[in-house]
């Protein structure tokens, strides 16, 4: 093998890497999840500890709110319908703290991935690489 083959195959291999990671897994990412949290393309931005957070929902708005106690970390869904059941579809607002700044995300297109016997709901837009989990009060 010359140079040039080997820096191809060398190239190929990296790109291919590089790409791969690029990929974010619903089960990777929000299923393997079994608490109230909020991941955007794969880091987790916040999530629920009983101990120092609270949990709000609005039914009027379909509004999940979830925050610390502080008031530093939060987010907030407000979704189209409220979601029930596995494979619906609904249109949300999502708004959320990072550590610099709060941020906006307005028509994600979650599907409803999973729901459990204690009102967990598990909601992954595909486009967006967002899951949230939430739960119903």
């Amino acid at each position: 093998m010359n140079i040039d083959m080997i820096k191809k195959i060398i190239y190929v291999v990296l790109a291919s890497v590089c790409l791969s990671s690029c990929r974010y897994d619903v089960d990777e990412i929000l299923l393997s999840r079994s608490d109230i949290s909020l991941t955007i393309k794969g880091k987790l931005q916040m999530s629920f500890d009983e101990m120092t957070c609270q949990l709000g929902y609005n039914t009027d708005r379909h509004e999940f709110r979830v925050y610390n106690d502080k008031l530093t970390d939060w987010f907030i869904l407000r979704c189209s319908a409220k979601p029930t059941s596995e494979g619906q579809k609904v249109t949300a607002d999502l708004e959320y703290t990072t550590k610099d700044d709060v941020k906006t995300l307005t028509g994600l297109e979650f599907i409803v991935q999973d729901t459990s016997s204690d009102g967990l709901i598990w909601l992954w837009d595909k486009k967006k690489k967002t899951g949230v989990v939430v739960k119903r009060l």
